[in-house]
């Protein structure tokens, strides 16, 4: 399923001591406006969704992923 694979790839990712969320690549919670305007537009990326994608599910997916670790 797609929790094993998340799962999966956050192991490998801690395992190579990469860093996850936002603000460890330099966002701040103010980015997120811009970032959801910059994604938005981009088919490719939300048209790949099992489910429609607004812009209120891009930024609530930007703040969940803001503070990971």
């Amino acid at each position: 399923s797609g929790h094993w694979l998340a799962d999966e790839i956050r192991l490998l990712m801690h395992d190579l001591n990469v860093p996850s969320g936002l603000k460890h690549f330099g966002y701040e919670i103010a980015d997120i406006p811009s970032l959801v305007d910059g994604t938005f537009p981009q088919h490719r990326v939300t048209k790949l969704s099992p489910r429609p994608v607004n812009k209120k599910d891009l930024e609530q997916l930007f703040l969940n992923v803001y503070n990971e670790e």
